[in-house]
């Protein structure tokens, strides 16, 4: 078998791994409602805040996400604190205040259920500098105690004005949903900017929404 061959295969497995995936997220999202019309069971209502950004998914907002009342239930480090400035488009109502994360900062929301398998993060951002990116990580306790964080994909990336993100998802969440008492469970989000060539500059955070795919 030659080269040529061997590259056709790879293409056609990363192909095939790209429809499953594709499928395994239609088939998730059909029963995004529980039947108590709450959010996948855990008691949040839903809405489709990017629905204008051609994403149909039902979202609830992160607790205190909007950052309009402060950042209680959170821990902020290196400098995270709220600041003024608003995300334009307003999806989670008229607000003048976001959450700002310097160099060096970090920021952690208070937990949330949602399940691990796939949960899917989407916020809007603005603010780094060339090649730096905004990490988003699922911090969450295992069945022995034991505290582990799994990184969501694709990263934040810099923009000088206010973007939503990409849809962040938890890739290789089928091998940790393992670690835990059932698939869903108590996580937290952690807001951490890294450096390029530049530094990771100053970001600034809001209006964060998840769809927690829990498992009904």
């Amino acid at each position: 078998m030659g080269t040529a061959d061997f590259g056709r295969i790879g293409v056609r497995r990363v192909l095939a791994l790209l429809a499953a995936l594709v499928a395994l997220l239609a088939a998730t999202a059909s029963p995004a409602a529980a039947d108590d019309g709450s959010l996948l069971g855990c008691g949040y209502t839903a809405s489709n805040p990017f629905l204008r950004f051609l994403d149909p998914l039902p979202y609830t907002l992160l607790p205190g996400a909007s950052f309009e009342s402060g950042t209680a239930g959170w821990k902020l480090s290196g400098g995270a604190r709220i600041a003024d400035g608003n995300e334009p488009w307003n999806v989670s109502g008229p607000g003048s205040r976001s959450l700002l994360l310097p160099s060096g900062s970090s920021a952690t929301s208070p937990p949330m259920c949602m399940g691990l398998v796939l949960p899917v993060v989407r916020f809007f951002s603005s603010g780094g500098t060339l090649l730096s990116y905004l990490q988003v990580d699922a911090v969450y306790t295992d069945a022995s105690g034991g505290q582990r964080s799994v990184t969501l994909l694709p990263a934040a990336l810099p923009s000088k004005s206010w973007a939503p993100t990409l849809p962040m998802l938890q890739l290789a969440g089928t091998l940790n949903a393992l670690t835990l008492n059932g698939l869903t469970t108590q996580i937290w989000l952690r807001f951490t900017p890294r450096g390029g060539l530049l530094g990771s500059g100053t970001w600034r955070i809001d209006d964060v929404y998840v769809d927690p795919w829990k498992v009904i």
